[in-house]
Formats: structure tokens, sequence, C-alpha cells
């Protein structure tokens, strides 16, 4: 049995078409975010101390800076992937106060929001959670959801 995260999660669906989203950190795991975001066409941006050369030649906006609470101004969301124990709770804090919701890498306890993961095929979408405790069970179920919907029709 999986540590509980202390969090109960809403499993839910939103539009981000156009959204502004911020992630803060520019490593893989802000790459791998990048992508999932820009298949549901949010308005992505990047503010990391340095990214990596899929950021740099993806065409995703990004700066170069140190994290300020002014760089959450008007986005809906935050991805922080900086892996900075200080840093993520910094976002947090600010996040709640700037009414931006947070998701730390790797970090369910400390997140307002959890992606799932996501199989899409055409207009359907199933989601898999296990609330942040199970990331390769969500996967694994995802995966075998995958294989159910394109070895069954």
């Amino acid at each position: 049995m999986r540590k509980s995260t202390g969090k109960n999660f809403l499993p839910i669906a939103i539009d981000i078409t156009g959204e502004k989203i911020l992630v803060i950190g520019g490593g893989q795991s802000a790459w791998n975010k990048i992508k999932i975001l820009k298949r549901f066409d949010a308005d992505v941006e990047v503010i990391a101390l340095k990214v990596c050369d899929e950021i740099k030649e993806s065409g995703i906006p990004y700066r170069i800076k140190a994290y300020e609470k002014a760089d959450l101004s008007g986005f809906l969301m935050v991805y922080s992937c900086t892996n900075y124990p200080e840093v993520d709770r910094q976002i947090v804090r600010d996040g709640r106060e700037a009414g931006v919701l947070v998701n730390i890498h790797d970090q369910p306890a400390l997140c307002q929001f959890i992606s799932p993961a996501i199989y899409q095929k055409d207009h359907l979408r199933i989601a898999v959670t296990s609330n942040g405790t199970d990331v390769y069970g969500t996967i694994e179920a995802r995966d075998r959801i995958k294989h159910y919907f394109e070895n069954n029709q």
C-alpha cells in the first residue's frame, strides 16, 4: 500500500486552451510537462536559471532568471520543476496568495492539483489518477487502457 499524500484531489477536466501557464525550471521534467501542456493548446512560458536544449529549440518563450513572486502575475497555474525544496515551498505560498494553482513536480503533498496519466484517441480522453500516491501505477493503468482501445477496435 502506498503512503497517503494527505490530500483528496478531485479529478476534473479543465480547458486550458490559450490559458497562460508558467513552468518554473528548465530541465527534462519541465520539458516533459511542457509537451503535455502543448497538446492541450496552453500558452506556456518558462522561467529558469538554465534551460535544456529541447526548450530552447521548441519556440516556447523562456526567461533565464531566478523565480520571484511577481512572476506569477497573470497565470492560471504554475508547474514548479526546480528540484529546490525551499523555492518550491515559496512558490506554494506565493501561488496561494496570488490565486494561482500550483503543482510541484513529484511532490503531491505540496500540490493544489496533480496531472493524471492521460489516454487520448480522437475526442475520447481517459484520465487515471491515484490521488498522487502511485505515479507508475497510474501510468501502467493508462497503458492498459491504451492497449485495450488500440487492440479491440
